[in-house]
């Protein structure tokens, strides 16, 4: 077998990473890279601004749209894009079939399409026939199959992402679409998928993307489990073949700096202390309606003079804002774009204390990317939960209800020489469980076990 790293006239093995939710494929292939894996990315059909390469490490200041950014309006100060990176658009595909032709009659263009897809699909008919059959085989338990027109369809977008897996000794498919095109594509190719919380309540969904996901986690050759609470819903459908790796977090750039932001904004804000809460606004997953109400007894019963910055994306920004309104405290919340990393990085600097989420019990990149730059971050942490995962906890601190929020915030805003030691141990803690080489170390562990090299 040959060499994960590239040894001296000696081909490395080839890895690819389909899909980019939050930039993990981008990230994971760039710190690869770092130890001479060759790796790369392919993203299609999503152009979310948070899974562009722009977003984690180009520095600017402007904003952009959330789902369709242009680049080229925007000074990224030398950036650009590695070619390893490569963004595929399904619809840029269609145009270029057309060449710029001039349709004859009305409805040409559409008529071609649908008569190219047709020939595709009786093209993959075979490929089709022995995954319905497998998949039959797979979930018979169920009583519920995929459709016969489903199935086809996907064989036919697949075909589209065929000729960019070439030479690819094994596949690392992100999120809930990759892992299924993964399948499709190349049965008989060792592949890993990569779980973004899409394994909490998917698989058991009782439409065509629970039974895909379903499928897909089950033929994986392994799948890689980002969330430690995942391990409830894979004891649930069975699954033996799961390995926890961290979110990929780069501490060499999330790290303590001093930064003229700190001066600011407390001058802007005209506030003692600064909390900084980045996460997207969904009060299911979130919880920011606790940050928000524990913002309310921090200002009204504690009497603390505190700024509390939130990100205004997400699916309830104006729910939000309306309890905001509600309790009165408008005048200590300070709402600012979504902060590309770089902009992330000063940003957690300038902050006293970090806030994450509050419902799960589980954090994403927010928690160890502040933990990282030395800061102490508030959020609901179930221990239980992360045993399996870490030999030592990390050291955050944990509120459930928006009374223990407040709690928790005045305890460190009230003792800087505790945010300090807290800094230092969270600082150290990532370094050590969380840090960019532990996380290829896993991955180069895993790979070797599915190549057998």
């Amino acid at each position: 077998m040959r060499r994960l790293d590239q040894g001296q006239g000696e081909a490395g093995v080839k890895i690819l990473h389909i899909g980019n939710i939050a930039n993990n494929a981008y990230n994971n292939a760039k710190f690869q890279r770092r130890v001479g894996i060759q790796a790369d990315v392919l993203c299609y059909d999503y152009s979310h601004v948070m899974a562009q390469p722009e977003w984690e490490d180009a520095e600017f200041e402007e904003e952009v749209d959330e789902y369709y950014p242009d680049w080229t309006r925007v000074n990224l100060n030398g950036f650009r894009r590695p070619d390893w990176f490569r963004y595929l658009d399904f619809n840029q595909l269609n145009a270029d079939h057309f060449n710029g032709r001039k349709p004859f009659f009305r409805g040409q263009f559409a008529l071609e399409l649908k008569w190219m897809r047709c020939r595709e699909a009786v093209r993959t008919a075979a490929q089709f026939v022995r995954w319905r059959w497998a998949y039959s085989r797979l979930v018979h338990h169920r009583h519920d199959q995929l459709q016969y027109d489903d199935v086809a369809s996907q064989c036919v977008q697949a075909r589209y992402l065929t000729p960019f897996l070439q030479g690819y000794d094994l596949v690392q498919a992100y999120g809930l679409y990759e892992p299924k095109f993964a399948l499709l594509i190349a049965p008989n190719r060792p592949f890993v998928a990569f779980e973004h919380g899409t394994m909490r309540d998917l698989p058991f969904e009782e439409g065509k993307n629970g039974r895909w996901i379903s499928l897909a986690y089950k033929k994986a050759s392994k799948i890689i489990v980002t969330n430690p609470d995942s391990i409830l819903s894979a004891q649930r459908m069975g699954l033996q073949n799961i390995e926890f790796i961290p979110h990929p977090v780069d501490e060499t750039k999330f790290r303590p700096q001093v930064t003229s932001l700190t001066a600011q904004m407390r001058h802007a804000y005209g506030r003692e202390f600064v909390l900084f809460c980045p996460s997207r606004q969904n009060w299911a997953l979130k919880g920011n309606d606790k940050v928000i109400r524990g913002l309310a007894d921090l200002v009204n019963r504690q009497k603390l003079d505190v700024a509390l910055l939130l990100c205004r994306w997400g699916q309830e920004v104006e729910r939000s804002q309306q309890l905001i309104d509600e309790l009165g405290i408008g005048r200590n919340v300070i709402w600012i774009p979504p902060l590309n990393k770089m902009r992330l990085v000063e940003f957690y600097n300038a902050a006293d204390v970090v806030l994450d989420q509050f419902t799960l019990g589980v954090f994403g990149t927010t928690t160890p990317e502040a933990m990282a730059c030395g800061k102490p971050v508030v959020l609901y942490f179930n221990e239980d939960v992360h045993k399996w995962c870490f030999p030592v906890m990390p050291p955050v601190i944990s509120a459930f209800t928006p009374q223990e929020i407040s709690f928790r915030i005045v305890e460190l805003l009230r003792s800087r020489d505790q945010r300090i030691t807290i800094g230092q141990q969270a600082r150290a803690w990532v370094e050590r469980y969380h840090g960019w080489k532990l996380v290829v170390e896993k991955h180069i562990r895993l790979y070797h076990e599915i190549l057998g090299s």
